[in-house]
Parts: C-alpha cells; sequence; structure tokens
C-alpha cells in the first residue's frame, strides 16, 4: 500500500515539474512574441544607407592597468578596454542604434552571437544583437570563469558556470543594454546592447559605423559608449540614398551613463 502510494506521488510530482517547465517555456514564447509585435517586419526593397564616425573630442585619458588579482600565469597582459580610441581619434566599441523604428527588414532569428571567456577577457567586449537572437557563451581558458548578465527589466538573469570548453547558450528576448561580469575575476567585463530590430551597428578600431537597408523616413539615431555616455542625433533617410552621420564625445565628467 504504502508502496502503491509513493508512485502516485511520485507521478503527480512529475507532472508538476513537466507543467512548471512548459508553463515557462510558454510564458517566454509569448514574451518574446509580445517584444517583437512592438517592431513589424516588411520587405525593405529600396532601403537608404546610414554611415559615419564615432570619434573622441580632446585627448584620450590614460587608463588604469586592470587589477590582475588571481591566476596571473594565465591572466596576464589583460587590456583595459572600456575605451579604445584609435587611428583619428576612432572609438571602438560605441554601438550606434535607431532608436525609433517601428517596421524594416527582417531580425535574422538564426544568428548566433559568441561571448568568448579568452586570456581572462570577454571577448568581444561589446557586440550588438536583436530580440530573439542566441548568445552562445564559451570558455576558451584552461580556469573556471562564469558570465553573470545583468539584463534590463523583465529579461530573467543568467548567471552560468564555465569550466574549461564549456559552451552555454542563452536568449536575448528584451531591448536593453546588457552587462556582463565574471564573478571569479572582478576585472572582466563586457556588453551586449540588444534592440527589437536589426539596424544597429558597432564602431571598428577607426570608430566608423554602417547601417544599411533602412526604409526612408525621419529617425532618432542613437550612439552608446560604456564610459563616454549617450548622445542622439535627427537623421532623415531617402530611398536608396546614403546619409553621413559623425558623432563627437568627451570623456568629460558630466557624460550621460
Amino acid at each position: 500500500m504504502a508502496s502503491a502510494l509513493l508512485i502516485i506521488v511520485g507521478e503527480m510530482i512529475r507532472k508538476i515539474q513537466i507543467g512548471a517547465r512548459f508553463g515557462l517555456a510558454l510564458a517566454l514564447l509569448l514574451f518574446v512574441h509580445a517584444s517583437a509585435a512592438a517592431y513589424d517586419e516588411i520587405a525593405v526593397t529600396n532601403g537608404g544607407t546610414i554611415k559615419g564616425a564615432v570619434k573622441l573630442v580632446g585627448k584620450a585619458p590614460k587608463l588604469p592597468p586592470l587589477e590582475i588579482v588571481k591566476f596571473k600565469e594565465v591572466c596576464r597582459d589583460v587590456p583595459n578596454e572600456t575605451l579604445v580610441v584609435g587611428p583619428g581619434q576612432g572609438i571602438r566599441f560605441a554601438v550606434v542604434t535607431l532608436e525609433d523604428i517601428t517596421k524594416g527588414k527582417a531580425v535574422e532569428r538564426e544568428t548566433l552571437h559568441e561571448l568568448d571567456n579568452a586570456k581572462c577577457r570577454f571577448v568581444p567586449h561589446v557586440q550588438a544583437a536583436s530580440v530573439g537572437q542566441f548568445v552562445v557563451i564559451k570558455n576558451s581558458d584552461s580556469i573556471l570563469h562564469t558570465a553573470h548578465a545583468y539584463f534590463p527589466d523583465r529579461q530573467p538573469q543568467f548567471n552560468v558556470g564555465l569550466y574549461p570548453g564549456r559552451v552555454s547558450r542563452k536568449p536575448l528576448v528584451t531591448p536593453g543594454v546588457v552587462k556582463i561580469v565574471c564573478e571569479v575575476h572582478s576585472w572582466m567585463s563586457g556588453y551586449i546592447v540588444v534592440t527589437e530590430h536589426p539596424y544597429h551597428a558597432v564602431t571598428d578600431l577607426y570608430g566608423e559605423y554602417q547601417i544599411a537597408d533602412v526604409p526612408p523616413g525621419t529617425y532618432r539615431l542613437k550612439v552608446w559608449h560604456e564610459s563616454l555616455g549617450t548622445q542622439e542625433k535627427t537623421v532623415a533617410v531617402r530611398a536608396g540614398g546614403f546619409v553621413e552621420v559623425d558623432f563627437a564625445l568627451s570623456p568629460s565628467p558630466g557624460a550621460k551613463k
């Protein structure tokens, strides 16, 4: 009798667990659908292109070296990438996005964004992605890392333990700036800027960017940088045309974060 009762209770627990997992998956699916509903995917046949550069005004500040406090035999020569200034004062790792676009080309949801833990740093330091895409987190080092993501409102956080060689895949289901840190190595940080649409770009070493296939119209163009803050400009895009929009950011103490 007791054995039969245990079997019945076990079966009830199993069904509850399955139901909970199904409920969580359904909630995630509904949330992604609700987020995507704010952006309509259409065929863009004669879109325009926005391009330009993000540059630093004035002399680049000298960044302090990162405080490497453990595993120094592996974590050597880790660069401070909070402000990378290239040739011609170009700012690397700034993210340029269209802020108020409501319809345009489709998001490539099969795209996988990779975030590696390599030589005790997140690589790449900054990247951009779209809602509905995934980030694949890797550990190429011979030591333990973690990837703890601090998302904006509504997105569940993840905190992944990454032993050497481990790979983990996580969804991106809400827009915003995501900060990722390693709880084992306090100096490690990286960012993923997530938008509801595919109209974003990360600047290269020269501070240059390009956003293509933009439907004709007038938009707000925004640049974000982790230590220099944000700046916005209005841009008018013509069918099949090119428009150049440059940004100048300053390391002044009053920069908006």
